[in-house]
């Protein structure tokens, strides 16, 4: 009954709003279950059981309703859906005043209230979708049977090659106090995304949660795979542009590696994840990553370094890590090595005096004994301050 309420009450407010006269919505068994009279609802209005036996119009006026007890003039009509009577509706005032307007408002009433049947049942469908996109991607331990259930449901084939592509919102819609204007943007957008990624069929599109959006999308083979690498940046700024007609500028996407099955994505999504947060991390603009490159190539590359070698190097370079002018001077460094070794390119772009520069390197040359003109000395320097977060 609740749940019912709250139901026919959302199709009074829609329609209260351009309805010149006081509504109810009764059900079968004659119950108010909605009205712009609030302590109307959950009581009994008798005559609406006569208005869906004779399934036609009924007008009640001041002396028809003298002897009637919570009925008041105006007129009932039955709600019908799918050629089948299932409520009454209430239209509250002089029945003369009324009538010419019962057809109208009843039709208007029932079109309302299928709008907001079909709308439910969509949001419905899409948080069915946002869960099982949130059990196949957060989840370490999985079940087959229901992977493959949901697969169906979806009409998604579960033994397709599949990749993942996420792309992160921030807080574009934590702003918006609306539920039913929130949930109406998050399906454009998704539109957005399925429209922009040219996806027709066997794939998966939803939000993971109010920042993330994820694709899961299906691919013959590896060469199409490659092929969805190559268009991948020129598709993410077709989408980077739409969103912003939504004020959404701050997007970051990024795709992950082919898995075999659905039910392995959660491997490729865990990879978008990772590359969005090396791409930020690092200030890679535009924020759109993928294995295909070279920047990010680069970027992942010092976190790759075995931990035990690792231990080897800092210990090598435990001087120059405890060096009281640390920071300054690696920073100096890494301002060199991303101006490929060029003194006169990183003086400008590091803001300081070429001459500085060269004092700064021949301090790092004095306290590590590397060379910072060789390429080999300066990669390998170069690599364990990235993997120690030093950044420029």
């Amino acid at each position: 009954m609740n749940d019912l309420v709250q139901f026919a009450q959302k199709v009074v407010d829609a329609v209260s709003n351009i309805v010149p006269f006081p509504i109810s919505l009764s059900d079968e068994d004659g119950y108010i279950i909605g009205s712009t009279i609030p302590n109307r609802i959950g009581t009994l209005h008798t005559p609406s059981k006569e208005v869906l036996d004779q399934n036609a119009f009924i007008y009640f006026d001041e002396i028809k309703i003298i002897n009637m007890e919570n009925v008041l003039p105006g007129v009932a009509a039955p709600l019908v859906f799918n050629n089948k009577p299932i409520g009454v509706l209430g239209i509250i005032g002089p029945p003369d005043q009324v009538k010419p307007y019962a057809y109208l408002i009843k039709k208007h009433v029932e079109m309302t209230w299928q709008e907001i049947i079909s709308w439910q049942t969509e949001d419905l469908r899409l948080k069915t979708l946002e869960a099982f996109a949130q059990y196949i991607l957060l989840n370490d331990t999985l079940n087959r049977e229901k992977i493959e259930r949901q697969s169906k449901m979806f009409e998604i084939q579960y033994e397709a090659k599949r990749f993942c592509i996420v792309i992160d919102i921030e807080e574009a819609l934590l702003n918006t106090d609306n539920s039913i204007q929130i949930d109406s943007v998050k399906q454009q957008l998704v539109q957005c995304v399925s429209t922009a990624f040219d996806c027709k069929a066997d794939f998966l599109c939803t939000f993971l949660n109010s920042e993330k959006i994820i694709l899961l999308k299906s691919v013959k083979d590896e060469e199409e795979y490659e092929l969805a690498l190559k268009q991948f940046r020129k598709q993410s700024n077709e989408l980077l542009k739409m969103f912003r007609s939504y004020h959404i500028l701050k997007a970051s996407i990024a795709i992950g590696n082919l898995q075999p099955t659905i039910e392995k994505i959660n491997q490729s999504f865990q990879e978008a994840v990772g590359l969005i947060e090396c791409g930020k991390k690092a200030n890679i603009s535009p924020k759109i990553y993928s294995f295909h490159d070279s920047n990010i190539l680069l970027e992942l590359l010092p976190a790759q370094i075995n931990s035990a070698f690792l231990n080897k190097l800092t210990f090598f370079l435990k001087a120059f890590i405890e060096n009281e002018n640390f920071t300054e001077l690696a920073k100096t460094f890494i301002g060199y090595c991303e101006a490929d070794l060029n003194i006169s390119k990183a003086a400008k772009e590091l803001f300081i005096h070429r001459n500085t520069l060269i004092y700064r390197l021949q301090k790092i040359e004095d306290i590590t004994s590397l060379n910072t003109k060789h390429f080999k000395h300066c990669t390998m320097l170069y690599l364990i301050l990235k993997h120690n977060g030093i950044h420029q």
